[in-house]
């Protein structure tokens, strides 16, 4: 499952893959790697992706 989440101290948007729901957490404690250190994260929401890349 990918997530997008986004660092509460420089703002940086990353992807985070867990295989479990994170939706019902406010923010998640992840290492950043603009800050190179943990920092808490809001989780923006789930993306959903093709099953397939290159499908019309």
């Amino acid at each position: 499952m990918p997530w997008k989440i986004k660092c509460n101290e420089c703002g940086t948007i990353a992807m985070l893959n867990v295989s479990f729901d994170i939706s019902k957490q406010k923010t998640i404690y992840y290492y950043c790697k603009v800050c190179k250190k943990n920092t808490f994260n809001d989780i923006l929401g789930y993306l959903e992706l093709d099953e397939e890349p290159n499908s019309v």
